[in-house]
């Protein structure tokens, strides 16, 4: 519970440091302009609450494992910014983690601010292309396709040592229970 309320901590510092302070334009901040119509309803199609199950495979010495979770992506209140808040169980040990998404206005693209639940936090993007999410960080990838309706989400997330060669550690299900 701790590292979740320091990732929270952490987010907010970053936001505040990046030029997120509520209505007023901060002196010396780059201009944000709010996220378009089209892109803000690509990310609207996430939005809501899910259940995730989760099946981590061994890796480096580690026994398989499966996770049982629950997903919930929300606007922040100006509605610029998509809040992703993760819990999950593992091995009967809970944890968190949290993920700020935003409109990058000089790529046309998303970024993707990580905070995990070891305390570290990457940076990276957020790729929709018709149903298929691709995150991309240093050294993860999760990749995920939407069905039609947007109830369901299956994922997998592979990561690499050298940037080339991809090694999936953990794939799954995300089930929608409800929109916002």
């Amino acid at each position: 519970m701790n590292k979740v309320i320091s990732a929270t901590g952490i987010a907010l510092a970053l936001l505040f440091s990046t030029g997120f302070r509520g209505v007023e334009k901060a002196p010396g901040t780059l201009e944000n302009k709010a996220i378009p119509k089209e892109k803000k309803a690509l990310l609207n199609k996430i939005a809501g609450r899910w259940i995730t199950q989760t099946n981590i495979h061994a890796r480096n010495g580690q026994p398989a494992s499966k996770v049982i979770g629950s997903d919930v992506w929300q606007w922040s209140p100006d509605g610029n910014f998509l809040l992703h808040i993760a819990y999950g169980i593992r091995d009967k040990n809970g944890f968190g983690g949290m993920e700020i998404t935003g409109y990058n206005a000089k790529t046309g693209g998303f970024d993707s601010y990580n905070f995990n639940p070891d305390g570290s936090f990457s940076m990276g993007t957020l790729t929709i292309h018709n149903n298929t999410w691709i995150w991309n960080s240093e050294n993860v990838r999760t990749t995920g396709v939407m069905d039609g309706d947007g109830k369901l989400l299956p994922v997998k997330h592979e990561i690499t040592e050298d940037g080339k060669t991809y090694e999936v550690f953990m794939d799954g299900v995300l089930t929608k229970g409800s929109d916002f």
